[in-house]
């Protein structure tokens, strides 16, 4: 017979440096569920590889539910791009628990309103990204080729400087997270083209698929263990999940982060990160060639 969750304590690898939206993520479920668990649930920060030390790390505890992890978009790349050991389905994924989408913006001064606009923008067209390898850089990919617009990829070293960019006309636009440019769209200083799904942030901004472009991949975070997990196990998690996400400060600090808490398990969860792993990984896969 499975163990309880409550018998001992819960530990969460974040694998990125204390501070970020993922640490923030954890830390933020850490008291409900321990509320919930009756039991300690403690934060470990594992950062390096851009998500590579601390997967890898996980992936070496038991699938006993009492060690996890959480996932998002970086499993897919860090996979495609060569970057790691692990293939995405040497995780057991227990819930998603948030997501996001991508957003392109661009300099008002250009007077793109939408993404036809970009499509027949005389190229190359220069699109900006944070980070090499990074989920934004995949979608910036992703977003060129079906715009089928030629475009020089920039790459920089995180959302500020991408957009500082973009604002000072040193590049044509942006892919970004809607957290990263909200402000910056709501006070004109960038033109907000197209996200990849509804954002309660960029209400004003339509979707890729609204506009006649099939690119739908969100960023999302939510909660994995190594491979081999109980079902009874699962259950537990999958329960206590389904109650933690209730708290208010949990909500709160979702609504801080910009991420739309838009929980999915089970069988819904297991289509959901099939069809992103077959967006992302093979994009990542050809950035490496």
């Amino acid at each position: 017979m499975a163990q309880s969750l409550s018998d001992r304590t819960i530990k969460i690898v974040v694998p990125y440096s204390a501070g970020g939206g993922n640490d923030s993520f954890a830390r933020a479920l850490q008291k409900p569920l321990e509320e919930i668990l009756d039991t300690s649930v403690t934060i470990q920060n594992i950062a390096g590889g851009g998500g590579v030390v601390g997967y890898t790390q996980l992936l070496a505890a038991r699938p006993d539910g009492f060690t996890v992890t959480i996932p998002n978009n970086a499993i897919f790349t860090l996979q495609g791009m060569g970057n790691a050991t692990f293939e995405y389905d040497d995780f057991d994924y227990i819930a998603r628990v948030t997501a996001e989408p991508y957003v392109l913006t661009s300099n008002p001064n250009l007077g793109w309103e939408g993404l036809d606009d970009v499509a027949v923008a005389d190229g190359p067209v220069k699109i900006g990204f944070p980070g090499v390898g990074s989920s934004a850089h995949i979608m910036a990919v992703a977003i060129v080729e079906s715009l089928g617009v030629e475009a020089q990829m920039v790459p920089y070293g995180g959302d500020a400087d991408a957009l500082a960019a973009a604002m000072g006309g040193h590049i044509d636009a942006v892919v970004s997270a809607p957290i990263a440019v909200a402000s910056a769209v709501e006070s004109g200083q960038l033109a907000g083209l197209g996200t990849t799904g509804e954002s309660a942030l960029l209400d004003g901004v339509r979707t890729f698929a609204d506009q006649g472009f099939d690119v739908t991949t969100l960023q999302w975070r939510g909660v994995a263990a190594p491979s081999g997990l109980d079902d009874d196990i699962r259950q537990q998690w999958v329960d206590a999940l389904q109650a933690a996400l209730d708290d208010p400060d949990f909500q709160q600090v979702m609504t801080n982060l910009g991420a739309d808490v838009a929980p999915l398990y089970g069988d819904e969860l297991d289509a959901f990160v099939e069809r992103t792993a077959a967006d992302m990984v093979p994009l990542a896969q050809r950035l490496r060639q």
